[in-house]
């Protein structure tokens, strides 16, 4: 009996500690806010860049993409991602770049997105759903929206 009242004791605490530690980080977007793309001057064309990039993609005459600017607070820490859902793409936007198709991380809604963190495995290229679902919430809730016409 004595043993049982020693495990039970040594379970609550082990419960406790374990309680007590942060929860482990639920997305690869902790971390980052959004921010006004025209607080900042590298991304402040945002409409120029990515409209004449969807009218030089686009399969369809009428299109749009969302724009998010997400940033850790801390000095370079700026990044900008365009969601093109219409044309299948994903694209990261480099400040300093005009050009949206000389984007390294230019990738596909359908080849590029993995069902979880563990199936990105060591690829630096690939992004989870997960991940993809928190960007498009941000991207609705605080980035822009542009729009491209034939």
């Amino acid at each position: 009996m004595r043993e049982l009242g020693s495990l039970l004791a040594a379970a609550s605490i082990f419960a406790t500690a374990c309680a007590e530690d942060p929860p482990p980080s639920s997305s690869r977007l902790d971390g980052y806010k959004p921010f006004d793309l025209m607080t900042r001057q590298a991304y402040s064309d945002y409409k120029e860049v990515v409209g004449s990039y969807l009218l030089r993609q686009s399969k369809n005459p009428d299109t749009h993409a969302c724009v998010i600017g997400l940033t850790q607070g801390k000095p370079n820490s700026d990044v900008v991602w365009v969601v093109w859902r219409e044309n299948d793409r994903l694209i990261k936007w480099f400040s300093g770049e005009n050009d949206l198709e000389l984007s390294s991380r230019n990738l596909s809604l359908t080849d590029d997105v993995v069902s979880t963190d563990a199936d990105i495995g060591t690829s630096t290229y690939l992004v989870s759903r997960s991940w993809v679902i928190e960007l498009e919430r941000l991207c609705e809730a605080h980035g822009r929206r542009v729009a491209a016409t034939l």
